[in-house]
């Protein structure tokens, strides 16, 4: 379970990382023509790690809870605006 945390986790937070090298891709593969939106492709991003992340579980053997998977990876991707928030409302 503790490794299902981390790497939801490490996914969410490599996401926004992993974008510029994403969207490189998906210009290869679609086109100009045929790109997504500016704001969907952190959406993208956030999927290939996703995934990257739950075939890593998956080879591992670790049953990886979804729902746990989907929460930490969420808070790894939002961390920075979740945090700036957190600090605003503090003050």
């Amino acid at each position: 379970m503790l490794l299902t945390v981390i790497l939801g986790a490490a996914a969410g937070w490599g996401a926004k990382h992993v974008e510029p090298q994403v969207t490189d891709r998906l210009y290869r593969w679609l086109g100009s023509e045929h790109m997504i939106a500016e704001q969907d492709r952190g959406v993208a991003a956030l999927l290939v790690c996703l995934l990257a992340a739950a075939v890593l579980l998956s080879l591992l053997g670790e049953g990886g809870r979804v729902f746990l998977f989907s929460l930490f990876a969420a808070l790894g991707y939002f961390q920075e605006d979740l945090r700036e928030a957190f600090l605003r409302r503090g003050s």
